[in-house]
């Protein structure tokens, strides 16, 4: 028998057991630590790629939005921490794409080039924050 009312808590459940730490698609080992408190959006689809050069240090992700406000300029603040939580490499870069109330089930993409490749055990932690860089 077809129970929507199950199916739709499943859904919601794994939604939200995602949303704190989120291991990437590649299986390196890395853990993502996302907080965008400080803004109406939310880390999704967190994983780590190769670049051109082969290396693991490549971060591409998507922004959505948590509730009905707009969000049109912002930047994602990221920091690298290795096994023992010592930060590795830490910085920024701007999204500029606007989060918009129009077309808002679609989300924003954004990635990140690492100066140095990833390896097991590193955590990285990202943060979203509305504005641009001080």
């Amino acid at each position: 028998m077809y129970k929507p009312a199950a199916n739709i808590l499943a859904l919601l459940w794994l939604l939200g057991a995602s949303a704190c730490a989120t291991p990437p698609a590649t299986g390196a080992g890395v853990t993502f630590a996302t907080d965008a408190s400080t803004a109406p959006v939310a880390f999704r689809s967190l994983r780590v790629e190769n670049s051109a050069d082969g290396q693991p240090n490549l971060i591409k992700g998507q922004i959505h939005l948590t509730r009905s406000e707009p969000v049109r300029l912002g930047h994602v603040d990221y920091t690298v921490l290795d096994a023992q939580g010592h930060p590795q490499e830490n910085g920024w870069v701007e999204h500029s794409s606007a989060i918009r109330l129009r077309n808002a089930h679609r989300p924003s993409l954004f990635s990140i080039q690492l100066r140095q490749p990833l390896t097991r055990g590193e955590t990285v932690r990202l943060s979203y924050h509305i504005g641009q860089h001080p």
